[in-house]
């Protein structure tokens, strides 16, 4: 079976609704919601991640039940990352970090070298980290798997300089990079995406999509100089958070089994519409294979290329 692994952050949420219900401890971070959104896809899949001491052991539990490989997962700080995601109405939250929670820094500084056992994976998905993080831990994927396929997720916050995203040596090991409008916006600018999206795959990536939440998502074929437009699919979205990283994770699984953006654009689509049919990281873990089969029929049938 085909191993995919994806690097980044577990975090613990706690949801403060509209209706002022509070969910606690819901499971979330980048690399689990990039996870599940690959294991949808039938590969076997890995997490490389820090977890404080006070990671709870039902939450790697329940994750391990799910079908998700933890070798790549350390405990370092006492403390995990734990957010307050508060609902404002109309999709929009805020995160803010718990005065109980680690820092990143602090978790990636503990982050462990990729286990052994993740050295033949076919592919490596570089969820949201610090900029230098990212790029280390790409680094080490590309030594260790030369020829697998390497996808990138940035951000912008305003804890850290998002300098080194514009430095074109930092994608020199990536294959796809995926970043939101969000990110484009801020370091480059909404005025000329097609432009953009051939100037990033300069740098090195052959692939470029642009997730673009509820207007779905643009994907660049570099080799083809070929431009994608995919829609999202017509889901009622109960919760948007780690929709971004799951379409990551359904692109890589696609990018990997077909070698072709357009259907990995296309798994990507579908995974992120599971992860927005309920709350935290669990609405994505039972997908079914005829349901997947329905959503990528459907959304294929709506695809149009652009230029």
């Amino acid at each position: 079976m085909t191993l995919l692994v994806t690097s980044g952050y577990l975090t613990l949420d706690d949801l403060v609704l509209r209706d002022g219900r509070v969910l606690r401890d819901m499971l979330g971070g980048g690399a689990l919601y990039s996870a599940i959104g690959a294991l949808a896809w039938g590969a076997s899949v890995g997490i490389h991640a820090c977890v404080g001491g006070d990671f709870p052991r039902r939450s790697l539990e329940q994750i391990a039940a799910a079908g998700i490989d933890l070798r790549g997962i350390s405990t370092g700080p006492a403390r995990s990352l734990r957010l307050w995601l508060l609902e404002e109405g109309e999709g929009r939250k805020q995160q803010l970090p718990k005065l109980n929670s680690a820092n990143v820094a602090d978790l990636d500084a503990h982050r462990g070298p990729l286990p052994v056992s993740y050295h033949h994976a076919a592919g490596f998905h570089v969820a949201t980290s610090l900029p230098e993080t990212e790029r280390r831990v790409a680094e080490e994927m590309r030594q260790v798997a030369p020829g697998a396929v390497i996808s990138l997720d940035i951000w912008t916050e305003s804890f850290f300089d998002p300098a080194p995203y514009r430095d074109a040596t930092f994608y020199s090991n990536i294959d796809a990079f995926l970043p939101s409008d969000k990110e484009v916006e801020a370091l480059w600018g909404l005025d000329d995406l097609a432009g953009t999206m051939r100037t990033l795959a300069s740098y090195g990536p052959r692939v470029v999509a642009i997730k673009r939440g509820a207007l779905g998502s643009l994907v660049y074929d570099g080799d083809r100089d070929t431009l994608w437009e995919i829609p999202a699919l017509p889901i009622e979205a109960t919760d948007t958070i780690g929709a971004g990283d799951a379409y990551c994770g359904g692109f890589l699984a696609g990018l990997v089994e077909h070698d072709d953006p357009l259907e990995a654009g296309l798994r990507g689509t579908v995974s992120a519409s599971l992860a927005i049919e309920d709350h935290g990281a669990q609405a994505g873990m039972n997908s079914d294979r005829a349901e997947l089969e329905r959503r990528l029929a459907a959304v294929r049938a709506r695809v149009r290329q652009v230029k």
